[in-house]
């Protein structure tokens, strides 16, 4: 289930731009950089590895913690969606009255359903918004620090995938809450 949900959060793509570089066809400063850490690494294992062996092992390594942090963030991701039922379960059981109330002014179960379906939808696209935001600033003053091009970590498509899937997710999951707050009885809300 992970690496189902993972292959979409982005890190795939920012992997295959890291492999793409080549950083000895760079110029003269990258040559002294891969040179300069080629010395270190032989000096400090004893070993006489040439500079495309430290460049294989340097993007073995970036390829690891981009794994990693993939990983990671795909469970946030699953926590974030058993996080989304649980505030929707809880929001619906403090409006069990307000509900009950509409079914009695003949609200049928279908608008009931869709009503709040579209409010978890509502929901969710402000919290996506919201945490694009947040984190496109985050990469970007990252970006500046680091000193690479912020198009390579922030694909243009991702912030509208992102923003898309969370508000369609958003929907589907507040179905399942809303479905147990239409099903409740009438008489056992009210009275």
């Amino acid at each position: 289930m992970i690496i189902l949900i993972s292959s979409g959060l982005g890190l795939n793509t920012f992997l295959k731009q890291a492999n793409s570089f080549n950083l000895e066809s760079n110029g003269t400063n990258s040559q002294s950089i891969v040179t300069t850490i080629a010395d270190q690494v032989n000096s400090f294992l004893g070993t006489n590895h040439s500079k495309s062996v430290v460049i294989e092992k340097i993007k073995g390594l970036i390829n690891n913690i981009v794994y990693i942090v993939d990983g990671i963030a795909s469970i946030v991701f699953l926590v974030g969606i058993l996080d989304i039922i649980n505030t929707m379960g809880f929001n619906l059981n403090e409006r069990k009255r307000e509900i009950a109330i509409l079914k009695t002014l003949g609200f049928s179960k279908l608008q009931l359903l869709t009503s709040l379906s579209i409010e978890a939808g509502l929901l969710g696209l402000l919290g996506s918004i919201g945490g694009a935001l947040i984190a496109s600033i985050g990469l970007i003053l990252a970006a500046n620090i680091i000193g690479i091009s912020i198009s390579i970590l922030i694909p243009p498509w991702l912030l509208i995938g992102v923003i898309s899937l969370t508000t369609i997710l958003c929907m589907i999951l507040g179905i399942l809450p809303a479905w147990f707050a239409v099903e409740r009885d009438i008489t056992e809300v009210l009275v």
